[in-house]
């Protein structure tokens, strides 16, 4: 991945039914190992106690799905933030959490003011969701937010003059509008 993580695999802390292909997409393209945690028959979401069980040196971030596509529940990032902090204070690692939020970070606030899944959280550097889970729009739209500026990698930023300015661009699409649905 342009040499942003050499020899560390991105864990993914996914079960296989409730994620879109984005993500396999993601670890193909930026050629990174994907790590899942399967589903079981009582437990249609994240375990997080299984997440951080399979987290180790090389991985580069652990990602919980606020708003899952089989079920529409929430992952506990809470829970997966409190684990794998004590996780990473016993190695010495730096694991965070990017929560994909793609259809729930649009309802979570509203609904569940108090529930903790965001930059609340000192884990969670990143958060996705997507404008076009919800009708009548057209592109393949989302948005990704980072905690801070160092969190996005500068090689992944593109730099381009428009109308005499500086224009820092970082722009993927994995995804398309539900209009056509």
């Amino acid at each position: 991945m342009l040499g942003l993580f050499p020899f560390r695999p991105l864990c993914l802390m996914l079960f296989k039914y409730a994620t879109q292909v984005c993500w396999e997409k993601f670890a193909r393209y930026f050629e990174v190992e994907l790590k899942e945690v399967k589903l079981t028959e009582d437990y249609y979401v994240m375990d997080p106690l299984k997440a951080v069980e399979m987290v180790d040196e090389n991985t580069i971030c652990v990602a919980a799905i606020l708003g899952s596509t089989l079920t529409g529940e929430f992952e506990d990032v809470k829970l997966l933030n409190e684990l794998l902090t004590k996780k990473n204070k016993e190695t010495g690692w730096d694991t965070p959490i990017h929560v994909d939020a793609a259809s729930g970070g649009f309802v979570a606030p509203f609904l569940y003011p108090d529930l903790l899944w965001d930059f609340r959280l000192p884990l969670v550097k990143s958060i996705n969701v997507s404008g076009h889970k919800y009708g009548l729009v057209y592109p393949g739209i989302g948005w990704v937010v980072w905690r801070n500026k160092a969190d996005l990698p500068d090689d992944l930023v593109f730099h381009i003059n428009y109308l005499g300015s500086d224009q820092p661009t970082f722009t993927l699409n994995f995804s398309k509008g539900n209009i056509f649905t």
